[in-house]
Order: structure tokens, then C-alpha cells, then sequence
């Protein structure tokens, strides 16, 4: 008994596409051009789409979908116009051609366009014609020819890189930067003296206002700031950048003028743009970031918690940040100053304990705390009484400037006896005066009415400052460091003192409160860290202490 085969036609296998597509001619079309100034003068994006149109009439096309339009290179097929094509072609099972004027406007990969056009051809069902190299590829001779194309842009790319790439690097050699420059600097064209209003004139590259705030973060990191607070002011700024970012900008030399580049096989070349910073504060930047360890200057909170002075601490011999290390056979932590020669090596328990003594002098004693309480109210009592006399002058002067922007504004709309150029070169003063006075006025007329809780707080942090230090977890530890001392402090090894060059002011006053009720009570003073010389008068700080 024979069996029909029509009873297994469920296991037949079937092309991806319906054979009888092969006779339809439903097609996309896709145009381009390679670049932004060929886009702007709509270069050959009219003419490809006519082009392709009148093929498509001619051949009995229907067009469902027109994309491109844009300027995308073609050296790499992760354009988004291009691919929002592919896709569309590939989930519309209608689409049977894609139209292109040349087979380089679809792609220039070389293999990858190869490799593209076979599965379009074989999943799909979809052919690509270049109208203007018309090729019949239901033949391997036909698919051969194409390839052959296919290649040969390539090939024609990478000859046009390779002369692009001596040209680029021909200009690096010379200190100019013919690429996107990086974060914090614009591309300008001078065309001072020039008379063709055609030409871009000279190309310079300048710091712009996002990077002199890059700038003042030079500033803040050679100081020892960690990158946390820096990003935290740049936020403040208006600048917002990860933490990557901003290690990548501090080791990049293109910010104090020194070109680096592949293309110069390890050679440094003077650049011809602006600085941002100079180069000994790029080099005191990395110092730190150096002795900071890590490959973005931010420490482990298993090291933090066995030297939280790291950074913070600087040597008095050198100047130069603290960084830690442990010896591990023993367990034990160090101090370490980097600098070669110095050797300047300390227990980090040690120099913790010297730091808690040395926390004592600013320790208030429980029975000079009325008398602290009442010298400070007297000296913000002076303070506000200066702050009501400035805050009245710069009202005065805020009146005076209106008037004279409202005299000048007169003279140029109302009685038009005022040129343009002269008003706009005492419109733009004036506003710049008015806007500083404000900004004064701002700063002046803050309110004070925090003062009674934040000196309160201020006693109660200072009653216990030691133990508090002590027993304190490492972020705590950095907020009562910086608290007190804004700009660090530098320790010397052989005495176990430290010193420091700015203290917060509601803390100074305790210090030499300390001090006077010591030399008071036994004839000298026993505070052996006295506070140097040279320690200015740092500005009320009282909006925020620790819990």
C-alpha cells in the first residue's frame, strides 16, 4: 500500500520569504551624504532622491518608505537613520528592493556590507540596487560584482583615512588640535581682518565657562580636596560630571597646554591652544592624586578607617600630602610622606593619638563656657552691626548705578541723543557693577538668626571634641577634620606636633580662651601647641557640625 507524501507536508521546510515575492517590486529608499556642510548645502540629497525616483518609475516600483536624508558615514552601519531602515525592511514583509544612488550611500564596511546584503538576500527576500550600477543579483556572477563594489569602498575609505590621518598628524606635530578639543574649552574662528564673509577665519581653541569652574577644581585638588567635595562643588557650579570623568580631566596634559596623542608614537608637543591651569599646578595635581593611591584618588574604607588623616595631614618638611600603606606581615598601618629623600614614615596609631591630644586645645572646659558664650555673642553683636552699615552703603550705591542705567536707557529710546556704541558700553558696565552689588548684597544680608543654635552646638561638639573624634566612624572623622581646620594641617614626626594655618573662628576663640585660663591659673601657659603666627582670621562657620 503506498502512501500519499502529502501527508508529511507539516515537516516541509520553507524559505524565510514568500517565492512568490520574487516577483513583486515594493521598495525603500534610503539617501545620505557624509557630512554636516554637505547636509547644510543639501548636496546631492535632492538629486539622489530624484534620481532613484524616476529609476523606480521607469522599473515599476512602488516605494512604501522614504529614509536618510541626513548626513551619516557610511564606515560604520550603527547609523540610526540606517538602521530604523533595516528594520522597517525586515518586519515589512511587502519590501522586496532597497533603492540607493550608489552602493557606497549604503555602505562603505566592506565585508560587513558583504555579509549585510547576503542576509537580506537570503532571509528576507530584499535586494539592493544601486540605481546608477544597476546589478542583477539572482546570479552568483551578479553577487560577485556587487561584493566586488562592496569592497572597493572600502578600500577607497581607507585610503581617504589614511591621508586624512597624515594630515592630522602633521598638524598635532605643530602643536595644533584638529579634533574635538575637550571638556571646558570651545572652537572659535577669528576672522578679524578678513573680508570674505565665506571664510571661518582663524580657528582657536579657548577655556569657555564650564572650564574655568574646571579650573578653580585644579585648585581645590592640589590642596588635597577629595574628589567627592569637588564634584559636590562643581555641582553647585552647575557642572555635572562622575567621578571618572573628573580623574580623567585631572590627567589629561591638554589642560596645561601639552598635546598627547597616539599619532605622535609617545611624543609631547607644545600645544597652541589656551591653558586652563599652568603646568606646575597639573604636576601638583597629580602629586597628590599620587599619594592619594587608587586609580581614580579614592580610597578603600578599610584604609580609610586606619589612617582618616591620609590626604588631609601634610608634611612639614616637604609640604606635601600623607598617604598610608600597611605592613602586612605585621598588621600594622603607616603614615607615609612620598616625596623622595624625605622618609618621613610614623605609626598610624601614633599620629592618631597625637591628633586627639592635639584635638584637646580645642576641647572647651565646662566652666569657661558661659564666659565663651558671652565673648562670642559680643563679637556677633559687632558683626551684625558691621553687616547693617555695609548692607545700608550698598543699598546706596545699588540706587545710584539704577539711576544711571535708567539715565542712559532714556537718552538711547526716548530722546535717541545717545549713539548705540556709547550705550552699550555704559549699559554693559553698569549691569556688571549692579550685578557685583547684588552678588555683595546677597552675601551681607544672610540670615543670622542661626547664630544662638549653632553656638550652642558649637559647645556641645567642643565639650567632648576628643573622644568624639575618637570614637567616631571615618566619614564623621573627615567632617569634624575639615570642620575645624579648612585647610588641613601639617604634622612633624620627630616632635608628634601639629600645626595649622587656618582654624574655624568659633573654634580659635576656644583655643585662646584655653590658653589665657591656663597662663591664669599657673603663671604660664601650658598649652604646648600654641597657635601659629600665622594663623588668620578665618570667617564664622557655623551652618552645619556633625551629629
Amino acid at each position: 500500500m503506498t502512501t500519499s507524501i502529502d501527508l508529511f507536508n507539516k515537516w516541509a521546510k520553507k524559505p524565510a520569504f514568500s517565492p512568490s515575492k520574487s516577483n513583486e517590486r515594493r521598495a525603500v529608499v534610503y539617501t545620505r551624504v557624509s557630512s554636516k556642510e554637505q547636509f547644510d548645502t543639501n548636496l546631492s540629497l535632492d538629486w539622489q532622491r530624484k534620481t532613484i525616483e524616476e529609476y523606480a518609475s521607469r522599473q515599476s516600483f512602488e516605494v512604501l518608505e522614504y529614509f536618510g536624508g541626513v548626513y551619516e558615514s557610511a564606515k560604520t552601519d550603527g547609523r540610526k537613520e540606517f538602521q530604523r531602515m533595516l528594520d522597517y525592511a525586515r518586519k515589512n514583509k511587502k519590501v522586496t528592493h532597497i533603492l540607493v544612488y550608489l552602493l557606497d550611500r549604503f555602505s562603505r564596511t566592506g565585508g560587513g556590507a558583504i555579509k549585510l546584503a547576503k542576509d537580506l538576500r537570503e532571509k528576507y527576500g530584499i535586494t539592493i540596487i544601486a540605481v546608477t550600477q544597476p546589478i542583477d543579483t539572482s546570479n552568483p556572477g551578479g553577487v560577485f560584482q556587487q561584493n566586488i563594489q562592496f569592497l572597493f569602498s572600502e578600500y577607497d575609505n581607507q585610503l581617504r583615512r589614511q591621508r586624512a590621518m597624515a594630515g592630522i598628524r602633521e598638524k598635532l606635530q605643530r602643536g595644533i588640535w584638529c579634533v574635538k578639543p575637550p571638556m571646558g574649552y570651545d572652537i572659535i574662528y577669528d576672522k578679524k581682518g578678513l573680508s570674505d564673509d565665506r571664510s571661518k577665519g582663524d580657528r582657536k581653541i579657548v577655556v569657555n565657562e564650564t572650564g574655568k569652574k574646571l579650573r578653580k577644581a585644579f585648585e581645590w585638588k592640589a590642596k588635597g580636596m577629595k574628589n567627592e567635595e569637588i564634584l559636590s562643588r562643581l555641582k553647585s557650579y552647575g557642572v555635572k560630571i562622575y567621578k571618572q570623568k573628573l580623574s580623567m580631566i585631572f590627567s589629561n596634559p591638554f589642560y596645561c597646554g601639552i598635546i598627547s596623542n597616539k599619532m605622535l608614537e609617545g611624543k609631547l608637543i607644545e600645544g597652541k591652544h589656551e591653558k586652563m591651569v599652568s603646568q606646575h599646578l597639573f604636576l601638583e595635581v597629580n602629586k597628590v592624586r599620587a599619594a592619594a593611591g587608587g586609580k581614580y584618588g579614592v580610597l578603600h574604607q578599610k584604609e580609610h578607617d586606619n589612617v582618616p588623616l591620609k590626604v588631609f595631614m601634610k608634611c612639614d618638611s616637604c609640604g606635601n600630602a600623607y598617604t598610608g600603606y600597611i605592613v602586612k606581615a605585621k598588621n600594622i598601618w603607616y603614615y607615609k610622606c612620598r616625596t623622595t629623600g624625605c622618609r618621613n614614615n610614623k605609626n598610624s596609631k601614633e599620629v592618631n593619638t597625637h591628633f586627639t591630644e592635639y584635638l584637646s586645645d580645642y576641647s572647651i572646659a565646662p566652666h569657661l563656657v558661659q564666659p565663651f558664650l558671652f565673648m562670642l555673642k559680643k563679637e556677633f553683636a559687632k558683626l551684625e552691626a558691621s553687616k547693617a552699615d555695609d548692607e545700608k552703603a550698598l543699598k546706596t550705591k545699588l540706587n545710584e548705578i539704577q539711576k544711571k542705567i535708567d539715565g542712559i536707557e532714556e537718552e538711547y529710546y526716548i530722546t535717541k541723543s545717545m549713539p548705540a556704541e556709547t550705550y552699550q558700553k555704559f549699559f554693559s558696565r553698569f549691569a556688571e557693577e549692579k550685578s557685583q552689588i547684588l552678588k555683595n548684597l546677597e552675601q551681607v544680608g544672610s540670615n543670622s538668626s542661626n547664630h544662638p543654635t549653632s553656638l550652642s552646638k558649637a559647645v556641645e561638639l567642643s565639650l567632648k571634641l576628643p573622644s568624639l573624634w575618637a570614637s567616631s566612624d571615618v566619614n564623621q572623622k573627615e567632617n569634624l577634620q575639615k570642620l575645624i581646620f579648612p585647610d588641613g594641617v601639617t604634622y612633624n614626626r620627630k616632635t608628634g606636633a601639629f600645626r595649622t594655618d587656618k582654624v574655624n573662628e568659633v573654634f580659635r576663640y576656644i583655643a585662646e580662651l584655653n590658653s589665657v585660663s591656663a597662663l591664669n591659673e599657673k603663671g604660664q601657659t601650658g598649652n604646648e601647641t600654641d597657635l601659629s603666627s600665622s594663623v588668620g582670621m578665618a570667617r564664622f562657620e557655623l551652618a552645619t557640625f556633625p551629629p
